[in-house]
């Protein structure tokens, strides 16, 4: 294809790095990612204003990387059929397994009930049997324990792990999990016990500030603080298997993760643990009223870099990566393998649903593992089936669409189609979060956290 047949991707960003002279190059598209002198850069910005001047090879691994794309081809379009094309390609099982919605925390921000409702025997054998009914021969089984609090049942748990193990090594079928929990119950024998799991991908544990922040927000439901227990665990942990350390952000803590930060530092955890952001977010009613303290998604954008950037100059290595667009599914709820289920073989679609009663559920798996379906609720299953995550008005000129879709799609459905999806802090923070992958990048060449500071405008 000759240059004066392209044209520059209207999915490029262009930013100065922290660092003089150096000028990064990325695509929202391809993902592509390069860090050019000033000098370079000029050379090939001319070339997007002109490419029909530049010869095949000059241009060659710019349209390689997507930088420059034939003149008249929709890439929004291309984007779009990645994750309908991507989607229908997937097999296997992506489950979301809630062996208890009881939890031993009340934290105040909290998207859930906590009934007192644990996996039965009956079950425990209705879920396997719907494993051992669905899941193709050779086709990935991925389970992310989940709650309440996950280890509270864990006898269920280890159980249901057992006999996953089981039926995935009879189909050839590679067999993947994680676990969200509070971190409070994870003694030594159950660390070791996942530790031990060959297919264990590793855990996500809360720590929102210091003890007093933390101590205030996330405490057992009898009132007890719990900052100090997660915090032995953690160094329990230290190394066994991963450990993502989720930090969520309000107006009541944000100031106050710097002295988490050196905490995490001073206790020995960092390297073990990779830390990184969460928002507190109104998800559903038993949030409460969290408007005077939810950051909007702007302030959040902001503060992740800031304490992003903090964490790096300090060495730790923070839990996030250059931000790449794939194919398929978003999250369990429109992934075609895709259940949360919960104590009394309730299936539901969003983890937001785990907690609900068998009235809200869309399904029930029997103890044979045939699946009964709940009329009344049968078109919220469909909703996912159909999820297209292309019909908000303000996505289809964002710049940043091909690495979030919509975002959430639970939160996405809530807003009106003439405004966008739900935003991901990327659509904020972009050119901040690209300096930030090649400032921490560049730490392990230079030898020293001694950086330079990041420009703040875009090129």
């Amino acid at each position: 294809m000759t240059g004066d047949q392209l044209v520059a991707s209207q999915f490029n960003c262009f930013v100065p790095s922290a660092f003089d002279g150096i000028i990064l190059m990325y695509n929202t598209a391809s993902g592509a990612f390069a860090a050019v002198s000033a000098g370079e850069f000029e050379d090939i910005a001319a070339l997007f204003d002109n490419p029909g001047s530049a010869s095949p090879e000059d241009i060659a691994g710019l349209v390689e990387a997507g930088f420059l794309v034939p003149a008249g081809y929709d890439e929004r379009e291309a984007v779009r059929q990645s994750y309908f094309e991507g989607r229908a390609a997937e097999t296997g099982l992506n489950l979301t397994i809630a062996p208890t919605v009881s939890c031993n925390f009340a934290c105040s921000y909290c998207f859930e009930e906590h009934p007192k409702r644990h996996f039965s025997d009956a079950d425990l054998r209705a879920v396997s049997a719907y494993v051992r009914d669905n899941l193709e021969a050779g086709a990935p089984l991925n389970v992310t324990w989940f709650g309440g609090e996950p280890l509270a049942a864990f006898r269920q748990l280890t159980e249901l792990d057992a006999a996953l193990q089981e039926i995935t090594d009879e189909r050839g079928s590679a067999y993947t999990q994680f676990m969200i929990t509070n971190g409070s119950l994870l003694t030594e024998k159950r660390i070791a016990y996942f530790a031990s799991r060959p297919g264990f991908t590793g855990a996500q544990v809360t720590i929102d500030g210091p003890a007093d922040i933390h101590d205030g927000r996330r405490f057992t439901s009898a009132g007890k603080p719990s900052f100090d227990k997660i915090l032995v665990n953690l160094k329990a942990i230290k190394g066994r298997f991963p450990v993502s350390l989720r930090i969520n952000l309000d107006r009541e803590n944000v100031n106050r993760i710097p002295e988490l930060i050196d905490l995490v530092i001073a206790e020995g955890l960092a390297g073990y643990v990779s830390p990184y952001f969460g928002h507190v977010v109104d998800y559903t009613d038993e949030c409460g009223d969290l408007g005077g303290t939810m950051l909007s998604r702007e302030e959040f954008a902001a503060a992740e870099v800031r304490l992003l950037n903090l964490m790096i100059r300090k060495g730790l290595r923070p839990g996030f990566e250059l931000p790449r667009p794939h194919a398929g599914s978003l999250c369990v709820g429109d992934a075609p393998g895709g259940a949360v289920i919960s104590p009394g073989g309730l299936v539901f679609r969003c983890w937001n649903e785990t907690a609900l009663p068998e009235s809200e559920a869309y399904a029930r798996i029997g103890e044979n593992g045939a699946v009964a379906v709940n009329s009344v609720k049968e078109s919220r299953d469909q909703f996912w089936k159909d999820y297209d995550p292309f019909t908000h008005a303000e996505c289809r000129t964002c710049s940043v669409q091909p690495l979030c879709k919509g975002g959430c799609p639970w939160e996405a459905e809530k807003r009106p189609v003439d405004g966008p999806g739900h935003c991901t802090p990327l659509r904020y923070n972009l050119p901040d979060m690209l300096r930030l992958i090649h400032l921490r990048d560049s730490i392990d060449e230079i030898g020293s956290t001694d950086l330079p500071p990041l420009p703040r405008q875009t090129v």
